[in-house]
């Protein structure tokens, strides 16, 4: 298999000031099109460095892929390296300026003298056309690697590679095929995740898995090669079945699968609906709902019960029960589940109560303790979180509890250990 590397420019990817999208871009595609991204750098707008990392990876990789430093400012040194290091003086093109010049008139504009810079090209380069921007691309080659140049700007540089560098790479792909499957669980940490599926991982020789925990949950990366994305995507499912049929009661879906996306496929396939009632979460479980287009046909209302007034008078908690319990305890929560479930006529109350912190925790109760509450026609259930001392994470994670509490539910009302939005696996 052909193999790539990745060089990122500008100072304003290293400071932090630009989230850099397109390395990542570069090897999604790349790994679809069956060649390898082996290294991938991010240096700034400074000759020296850039210069060192092309040394770098034209020495370890057949094609270099190279964004930014292409404009017409006094920080764009790109193509000077590139051509010094290559050995070639920069040639006028006049064709291009005739396109850069025909770009500013169609905008109304007249073009600054600087633009012509983008108009020179090392004398050997095969010129790459930029469509919707003025700043073209060019291929050379260094040591024994292609070398491709593209502008910075995402949308500039994905059109090109997509149209112009993609295509050029293509057949070094040796007709090998590499895809990914991404499994999406939570309610587990990774070490209780490990154990349960340590000897599937263990037993995938043909796929390699990575393990990738985050504040959501532990994603799962599957990763296979083949002669064919078939052969690749046999290995794939064969892994992901026997994961499911150990952790499936974690695993939320797939690819790009959210959990609220999943929970609202569950909720229109059966014909149901939910209401929700938050305390410690203030609204965050609604929220996520409704980050679904046309989750209207499913969730009816949301209530933030905050104090122990709107609980009783909004959501029907009794008044024994929080004197009694607290407004922190597994009887409060099933009883506002209970309520909004009532006074909304919804197939599902949800609800939440917890103290989130970081002040107002107990011995009894301290920082961290959440409740959550499902009522439904068969009952209430109830679940008890043991979370941690920073207030946003735990509103977070309890959240994400909540949901995956609804999750479950439909997932066994429904009577299938399926996973919703079940795809094939996808060279991402």
């Amino acid at each position: 298999m052909k193999s790539a590397a990745i060089i990122t420019i500008g100072d304003e990817l290293l400071y932090g000031s630009v989230v850099d999208t397109n390395a990542a871009y570069i090897g999604q595609r790349l790994t679809e099109t069956g060649i390898e991204p082996v290294c991938s750098m991010t240096v700034g707008d400074e000759g020296t460095r850039i210069g060192r990392a092309l040394e770098i990876l034209c020495r370890q990789a057949d094609a270099v892929l190279v964004t930014g430093g292409l404009g017409p400012t006094h920080d764009d040194v790109t193509k000077t390296v590139i051509a010094d290091a290559i050995g070639q003086d920069l040639v006028f093109h006049p064709e291009i300026m005739d396109t850069v010049e025909r770009m500013f008139t169609q905008r109304g504009m007249v073009m600054p003298e600087s633009n012509r810079i983008q108009a020179y090209m090392p004398r050997h380069a095969e010129v790459l056309d930029n469509p919707v921007g003025t700043a073209p691309g060019f291929l050379v080659r260094h040591h024994d690697a292609a070398v491709f140049v593209m502008p910075g700007v995402p949308r500039e540089m994905k059109k090109m590679l997509n149209e112009q560098v993609l295509p050029r790479l293509k057949d070094q792909g040796a007709g090998r095929v590499i895809l990914h499957r991404w499994i999406r669980t939570t309610g587990i940490g990774e070490s209780n995740l490990s154990q349960i599926i340590g000897d599937v991982i263990d037993a995938a020789e043909d796929v390699k898995i990575a393990s990738l925990p985050q504040e959501t949950g532990v994603n799962l990366r599957l990763t296979a090669e083949g002669r064919s994305g078939e052969e690749a995507r046999r290995r794939i499912e064969a892994v992901e079945s026997r994961m499911v049929a150990r952790a499936g009661e974690h695993i939320y879906g797939v690819d790009d699968d959210t959990l609220e996306e999943v929970v609202g496929r569950l909720l229109r396939e059966a014909g149901a609906t939910v209401a929700v009632a938050e305390s410690c979460t203030g609204g965050l479980v609604a929220s996520r709902l409704t980050d679904v287009p046309g989750s209207s046909d499913y969730l009816l209302e949301g209530i933030v019960s905050y104090s122990n007034a709107a609980k009783m008078a909004r959501l029907e908690v009794p008044v024994g029960t929080i004197d009694r319990h607290g407004a922190v305890s597994e009887e409060t929560a099933a009883a506002m589940a209970q309520g909004i479930r009532h006074t909304s006529d919804a197939t599902y109350g949800l609800s939440t109560t917890g103290v989130a912190g970081p002040g107002g925790g107990t011995p009894e109760k301290p920082v961290g303790l959440v409740f959550l509450g499902l009522a439904s026609a068969d009952g209430v259930e109830t679940r008890r979180l043991m979370l941690g001392p920073d207030r946003q994470v735990n509103k977070t994670r309890a959240a994400l509890a909540a949901l995956n509490l609804l999750r479950q539910a439909l997932t066994r009302a429904a009577g299938t250990n399926r996973i919703p939005g079940n795809r094939n696996p996808q060279a991402t």
